[in-house]
This record gives C-alpha cells, sequence and structure tokens, in this order.
C-alpha cells in the first residue's frame, strides 16, 4: 500500500517554489512529525519540521536570490558530522518525506543553497550539520511565470533517461520500472550525476559526476529505483549493490 502511495505522489510531484500564506493543517503536520520522528529512529538523522519560521531562511533577494517566495515552513535535514552515508540518507529520507507531503496535497521543494544556512543553525547541535533544507506548504495550481522559466531552464540541462543506464540484455522488466522511477527524481540543477548498471544479474548505483551534493541525489535515485523496481533493497555507498531477498530470486534475474 505504502509503494502505491508512493509511486502515485512520485508521478505528481514537482518542484514549487512559490507558496501561498496558507498555514499548513494541523493534521498534515502532526502526519509529517509522526514520519519524520519515525525516519529518524531509522537512519540516525535528526531532521526537523519547522512551521512559520521560513522567513528567516528566504525572505530577501540576498538569501534567496529571488528564486523562492513565501515559504514559511521547511524540513530542516540535519545528521551528525560523523554518521555513515549522512548525505545518501538524507537524500533517501528527505525524498520519503516529500513523497509522503506530496501524498497530503502539498508542495514541495529541495532546497540546497538559496537559503540564509545560518539562520537555521541553531536547530542543530555540536556534532551536527545542515546540509540542505525543504521547503513544504502550498503553492496556487498555476505555476508562476518564475516557476515556468526555471523549469525551461533545467529542462534544457536534462540527461536522458537512456544515459542513466548500463545494461546488458535481456533487461529485466523491473530494472526498466526502476529506471523509470529514477527518471522522475530530482537533483540539483537536474544534473543527474549518476549511472545504474545491470550486469549479471547484479545492479550498481555509482557517481558520474562528483558535485557537492552528489551523495544526496544518489540517495534520492536509488530510493526511486527501489520504488519502481519493487524487488528489492539498496546497500548505502557509492558503487552499493542492490539486494534481493531469497523469495525474489526468480528466473526474471
Amino acid at each position: 500500500m505504502e509503494i502505491a502511495k508512493y509511486l502515485s505522489a512520485m508521478k505528481k510531484r514537482c518542484s514549487r517554489r512559490k507558496y501561498t500564506d496558507r498555514p499548513i493543517d494541523s493534521k498534515c503536520v502532526k502526519k509529517l512529525e509522526d514520519r519524520i520522528a519515525l525516519c529518524n529512529r531509522e537512519s540516525g538523522l535528526n531532521m526537523k519540521l519547522v512551521i512559520g519560521n521560513g522567513g528567516k531562511l528566504f525572505d530577501g533577494f540576498r538569501k534567496s536570490y529571488g528564486l523562492f517566495v513565501g515559504v514559511q515552513d521547511y524540513i530542516a535535514m540535519i545528521g551528525s558530522k560523523t554518521l555513515p552515508d549522512r548525505m545518501e540518507k538524507v537524500g533517501r529520507f528527505g525524498e520519503k518525506l516529500i513523497l509522503e507531503a506530496t501524498a497530503m496535497g502539498l508542495s514541495t521543494c529541495w532546497v540546497g543553497t538559496s537559503y540564509d544556512k545560518n539562520a537555521a543553525m541553531d536547530l542543530c547541535e555540536r556534532d551536527e550539520v545542515l546540509d540542505c533544507v525543504i521547503a513544504v506548504g502550498y503553492s496556487d495550481e498555476k505555476h508562476s511565470l518564475k516557476e515556468r522559466m526555471m523549469e525551461y531552464g533545467m529542462h534544457r540541462q536534462n540527461k536522458t533517461k537512456e544515459a542513466l543506464a548500463e545494461a546488458e540484455d535481456p533487461v529485466p522488466e523491473w530494472f526498466k520500472q526502476g529506471i523509470d522511477a529514477v527518471y522522475l527524481a530530482p537533483t540539483a540543477r537536474n544534473l543527474r550525476p549518476f549511472v545504474f548498471k545491470y550486469k549479471d544479474g547484479q545492479v550498481t548505483a555509482s557517481i558520474t559526476s562528483p558535485t557537492e551534493t552528489a551523495m544526496i541525489d544518489l540517495g534520492i535515485a536509488k530510493f526511486h529505483f527501489e520504488l519502481g523496481a519493487r524487488v528489492g533493497s539498496w546497500e548505502y555507498g557509492n558503487g552499493g549493490r542492490y539486494c534481493f531477498d531469497d523469495k525474489q530470486k526468480d528466473s526474471d534475474r
């Protein structure tokens, strides 16, 4: 049931940068807080939902370069500097929260640099780091002109679906479905700096273009692949393998 919900949300989700002043419904806030607590326990991260304080991060041209308007609420993606695979976990669990929010009818956007990071540093403990934030709230149904212009610019940088995968024949259907889901994954500047390889019945995912946020992007993409393929789960790490349960081993591999 959860996978079906996430797959539906994955197809609906799009990054929004202009938000209305409508407060997030209290039931949605409670659901998000519960999900964040669950994801924190599973990942070891210390993600936090911040309500009504987004202005400190985004207001003013110097903070958001005019790219974000009306952001009041956000999820702070925080983790210990010593947490293994922290940035990949930020991507994986942050995207899970984005799909949860999308299923609730909320708009979201990953924000890596276009905000005042210092304004959120008091959310971190001594050994923690804030890797990025996720804007969350309500948007108008119609995209603003600035949003449409940004979407056009991002689309021009798109890597083709074919460039995301290297696979030997015959290619199993579950791998194709995984790549279809990866193609819907958001990444910084839409660069998609990774490749998924299928060889000898094994799948690996690796960074092809090292960037500051590449491991976050990889975490997002691996989570999308897992949802689309539906037949396994990932090892963490650059070059990590896709692992199958015994009951999932069949001739289609």
